[in-house]
């Protein structure tokens, strides 16, 4: 909104899973914050624990796991300030 808080957000994970899906509590973790290190850390947190990756020879599930926590937090960052946050 205008001052900056988050009033709706979806968070989609693919590649940590056998399909595509949505992260709802992932999401929840972001409405009502105005991106402030906590939500960004309940977001990681929440997307890792959504993710259920296979072990392969290009990364292990702990990898993957952390790396979904990671990028989604970037992707907020990048989502937020696109949409006129600061």
């Amino acid at each position: 909104d205008e001052s900056g808080v988050v009033t709706s957000a979806r968070v989609a994970l693919g590649a940590v899973g056998p399909t595509v899906f949505l992260a709802e509590n992932a999401a929840n973790a972001l409405v009502g914050s105005k991106l402030e290190d906590v939500a960004l850390e309940a977001l990681a947190a929440a997307c890792s624990a959504a993710s259920t990756p296979i072990d392969d020879k290009r990364g292990t599930v702990a990898f993957r796991k952390k790396v979904a926590g990671v990028l989604a937090r970037r992707a907020a960052q990048t989502a937020y300030t696109r949409a006129g946050g600061k």
